[in-house]
């Protein structure tokens, strides 16, 4: 695994104005790097507030841009207007996320979409536009944000688990494919985290996972992460306890199992839409 110095480098962050993507922003300036972030274009006022306080708290270079990747050409737009505004980045964090909560045939067609784009087309579009630079360069990481979803049936988030999933596949035959070049990719794996993400419209608040794992907070898990990024650990989940359940237990076990405590403990309890 190869160590990362992050001082003095260029990282752009993805989903940067709240939860683990303003975290892990907040870490990467604790380490002296130099940051690209993104947020939509609603978030604008709240992303250059911190893009503000990073600067004058840390002495770096914060460069901020807003829009909805979920358009068509948006991550071409991103990539262009990156190269010209801050350069050749040293690491791609692809942070930004959504998920939408049902049964998968009863679900917004449109709604399904926006999350199999944000979560899986935009940051396989990204990489692959960010690291043809680094591979001219000889240098350069993506970081994926993945899930621990990405291990295991996640009923009633389906669209939300396949796409972590499918990143996390991507993300290893992609690493694969970078052998000899100087590049990596790696993924980080959080548990269940206490973000807007869960606070969505349509997406119960009584969930008995949450109530078993806990909510990490994105500070935790950030603090987490910035340490795994450093060391080049190619696949991340914090937390001894995450690690044992989603590395260790769920593997173990048989699938039927595993099938029945998530279908029981993703479903809303009483007060949510599924019960």
């Amino acid at each position: 695994m190869k160590k990362h110095d992050f001082k003095g480098k260029k990282v752009l962050i993805t989903g940067a104005s709240s939860g683990i993507g303003r975290a892990l922003a907040a870490e990467f300036a604790k380490k002296g790097a130099n940051l690209a972030v993104t947020a939509l274009p609603s978030e604008k006022k709240a992303l250059d507030d911190f893009a503000k306080g990073l600067k004058g708290e840390y002495e770096i270079d914060v460069w901020t841009f807003t829009t909805d990747l979920t358009n068509k050409g948006a991550p071409e737009k991103l990539h262009k207007d990156v190269k010209a505004k801050v350069g050749d980045v040293y690491a791609l964090v692809n942070n930004a996320g959504t998920l939408c909560y049902g049964r998968s045939w009863e679900i917004e067609w449109e709604l399904q979409m926006k999350t199999f784009t944000l979560n899986l087309y935009v940051p396989i579009r990204l990489s692959c536009l960010f690291v043809k630079d680094m591979v001219k360069r000889g240098s350069g990481v993506v970081f994926n944000t993945c899930s621990v979803s990405s291990f295991q049936p996640v009923p009633f988030k389906n669209m939300y688990g396949m796409s972590k999933a499918g990143l996390l596949s991507w993300s290893r035959g992609m690493r694969v494919e970078l052998k000899g070049t100087g590049v990596t990719v790696c993924t980080l794996n959080p548990p269940y985290t206490d973000t807007a993400l869960l606070r969505h419209e349509g997406i119960p608040k009584k969930i008995r996972a949450y109530w078993i794992t806990g909510l990490a907070t994105p500070e935790w898990i950030a603090k987490k992460a910035i340490k795994a990024f450093e060391k080049g650990k190619f696949l991340y989940v914090p937390g001894i306890y995450a690690k044992f359940i989603h590395l260790v237990l769920i593997r173990l076990s048989p699938r039927r199992f595993v099938d029945f405590c998530f279908y029981h403990l993703l479903k809303g309890k009483k007060g949510g839409e599924i019960f």
